[in-house]
């Protein structure tokens, strides 16, 4: 059986703190938003300040890294 398409790509599971938790749910509550689209704000804001500190080689290889293991992990059986 196969998961679900999701348009969003990847997933990743974070443990937080119960008050990190709590503040993310708060703030996603305020701005009327899901607690998944500030988490996904925040990457993008983390990584739009922090871009040029990566070669492209880096980035490259993390992707290879990525892909072969997510296929081994999410193969059917």
């Amino acid at each position: 059986m196969k998961g679900k398409s999701g348009k969003f790509g990847p997933r990743l599971t974070v443990s937080l703190t119960g008050r990190d938790y709590a503040a993310l749910n708060a703030f996603a509550e305020k701005d009327q938003v899901s607690a998944s689209w500030v988490v996904r704000r925040a990457i993008n804001e983390y990584l739009n300040n922090h871009r040029g500190e990566l070669s492209q080689g880096a980035v490259a290889s993390a992707q290879g890294k990525r892909s072969s293991s997510s296929a081994a992990q999410h193969q059917e059986p």
